[in-house]
């Protein structure tokens, strides 16, 4: 017998809800689900499992965007199905189990802050050191003049405040390797200046930005950052919405090499997973790029003054 559609073989499950930050805003969340995907993100990454829809009541519109939104957060237990049965690729998410945690406490020795408040008084959190515990960004205050809503991002210059954005929750997690070998290629393509430039411009290309997005050939990326930020209220030519489109293309576009940046033990490896993945240049092994990480990471590597930040990583420079 063939099975001519999706829901011919039906696989039920029962996950861990590990990432909601769909890319496309779709409300589709990462599940981690038992008995298929181990707890081990070395073998099987957050960013190698597939968005999983979820189900809202038949009370909602359900269509153009009317209609409430899903309210599951990280690590909710949920269950649902696979409607592609044992390729297990397109799972549905049908509701929630609860559950009862217990919280860790705060094994940072650091105290967050953040505008001299700290997490847990007047925060979303309880000051427990959870990622989850991390006051959220005032969409309403006045923009920074990075473009970042409520501020500037922290860091004495462009270079830092794009290292504690890419190790910062909101800017992936990466690891301080990671971050260096990012803002090494960002250095080279902002046209050899020392720091990273939003306002960089390749004429005859008509390229424009820190990671030098074009607005030819496939997916015509510059006009792809300009669309995302006009959806977001940002404007595109300010670091930090130039910032938050690496994450979102990252996240949306697995050939970009997501999976492959976050295996990156090393800064040489960063900076070669986001060259051949990400930047795409018509040569690669650029040792201007390999260089200025180097100097990143001697720079903002283990030793370097570190302040706290509403993240679960430590912020570099002055506050």
């Amino acid at each position: 017998m063939f099975n001519n559609f999706y829901g011919d073989n039906i696989r039920w499950f029962i996950g861990l809800v590990v990432d909601t930050n769909d890319p496309l805003k779709l409300d589709r969340v990462k599940v981690r689900v038992y008995g298929i995907h181990t707890s081990d993100t070395e073998a099987i990454s957050t960013d190698d499992l597939p968005w999983a829809a979820v189900c809202i009541p038949v009370t909602e519109g359900g269509s153009s965007g009317i209609g409430a939104n899903s309210q599951i957060k990280p690590r909710a237990q949920v269950f649902g199905l696979f409607l592609d049965g044992k390729d297990s690729q397109l799972p549905l998410i049908l509701g929630s189990i609860p559950k009862i945690e217990q919280i860790r406490n705060n094994i940072n020795t650091a105290v967050e802050t953040y505008n001299n408040d700290p997490i847990g008084e007047s925060g979303s959190g309880t000051g427990t050191g959870v990622e989850d515990d991390i006051i959220p960004y005032n969409e309403s205050a006045k923009a920074g003049a990075d473009g970042r809503p409520g501020g500037d991002l922290p860091g004495a210059n462009n270079n830092e405040k794009a290292i504690n954005f890419f190790m910062s929750v909101e800017g992936g997690s990466f690891t301080i390797e990671q971050a260096c070998g990012i803002v090494g290629n960002l250095l080279k393509e902002s046209n050899n200046r020392g720091v990273i430039d939003p306002a960089a411009h390749n004429i005859p290309e008509g390229s424009r930005g820190i990671a030098q997005w074009n607005p030819k050939g496939v997916g015509k990326r510059l006009q792809e950052l300009q669309k995302w930020a006009a959806s977001e209220g940002l404007n595109w030519r300010l670091l930090y919405p130039q910032l938050k489109f690496i994450i979102y293309e990252l996240q949306k576009h697995s050939y970009l090499g997501l999976s492959r940046l976050r295996r990156a033990n090393s800064v040489n490896k960063a900076v070669a997973a986001f060259e051949e993945n990400f930047e795409m240049p018509q040569k690669t092994g650029d040792i201007d790029r390999i260089a200025y990480a180097a100097e990143m990471y001697s720079k903002y590597g283990p030793g370097a003054t570190l302040v706290a930040l509403p993240t679960s990583r430590p912020t570099l420079g002055s506050a």
